[in-house]
């Protein structure tokens, strides 16, 4: 028996789905096939407004926090906040980091209705568990943020740079 690869979802598709499942986020197709959804979720003490961006190109769906925007912990630095797709140009656009890529836990057969949503509003869950405990309670893979793998690259380099010497 020949088990056939799972068939990628298109636009219309995956607008129906939005529509469906979360009908306060406003979601729209560009010219260019570019899907792009707004809305709000509450995972616990306080409401997010979220953008979901995806282009059937893309290998993953691109969510950024806009209202209220992400903060780090006081005394922190922006790079610090765990588990970002982090933009050091605009770090305000940086996309929440809500799976392994490597881990295949994606794909455009995937309804992001069925995945994306309700994984933003798990990492949003952590998000603010994070700023109440200063630790990221969610299983992860990986550094946890990018200031951590700025770090770990540093140390890596200076061993190197104590052999040498």
């Amino acid at each position: 028996m020949r088990i056939e690869p799972a068939k990628r979802r298109s636009s219309k598709v995956q607008l129906a789905a939005m529509r469906r499942q979360w009908p306060d986020f406003v979601g729209r197709r560009l010219n260019d096939g570019t899907l792009i959804w707004h809305g709000s979720l509450r995972p616990k003490a306080q409401a997010y407004r979220i953008g979901i961006l995806w282009h059937p190109t893309m290998p993953l769906p691109y969510v950024i926090v806009s209202d209220p925007p992400l903060q780090p912990r006081p005394g922190m630095a922006f790079a610090e906040i765990p588990h970002l797709i982090y933009d050091a140009d605009e770090p305000k656009q940086s996309g929440l980091c809500l799976f392994d890529p490597a881990g295949r836990e994606w794909s455009p057969a995937d309804l992001i209705a069925d995945t994306t949503v309700w994984w933003a509003a798990e990492w949003l869950t952590y998000y603010e568990l994070w700023h109440m405990t200063g630790k990221w309670l969610a299983p992860s893979v990986g550094y946890e943020s990018v200031a951590q793998m700025m770090s770990a690259e540093v140390e890596a380099a200076m061993a190197v740079l104590d052999d040498v010497h």
